[in-house]
């Protein structure tokens, strides 16, 4: 590995602990978070990885279908994330952090089932499952 890609890999590790972080404490994710992502591209540049924005555009047309969904953090998140590692990776990622939300979404449904409470509409801060998703097929 050249250094300019070890770097790329810790300062990426870093920034989705800090959009993690954020969207939990206050569910959305800072233009600078984001923004860093997208700037450490940079580092380990390949042309071919702009195509990975366009993984964002699923996103995009949910977010505006359903205005209090999806966030604009998580939308720029995904496209900065594309030009990081690309479009298949980005696809695949975002492919498993969606799939972890369901199961954790059906847990806590089904927590609640059992116990009897009574539970309102459910919103989760998206980032921690997409960065999981994104964390794990880095390195593929």
């Amino acid at each position: 590995m050249q250094v300019s890609s070890i770097i790329q890999t810790v300062l990426f590790f870093c920034l989705m602990g800090c959009a993690v972080y954020t969207d939990i404490k206050k569910r959305e994710i800072p233009a600078i978070i984001w923004s860093l992502v997208a700037l450490i591209s940079i580092l380990d540049f390949k042309t071919v990885h702009l195509f990975g924005i366009l993984v964002a555009l699923p996103l995009l047309i949910a977010a505006m279908m359903s205005p209090t969904g999806i966030g604009g953090g998580d939308i720029k998140l995904v496209a900065a994330v594309g030009l990081v590692i690309g479009f298949w990776k980005t696809v695949t990622g975002m492919a498993i952090g969606l799939s972890l939300v369901i199961i954790f979404h059906g847990v806590v449904k089904l927590f609640y089932r059992i116990s009897n409470k009574e539970h309102g509409r459910m919103a989760y801060p998206l980032a921690p499952f997409l960065a999981l998703g994104y964390l794990c097929i880095y390195f593929l």
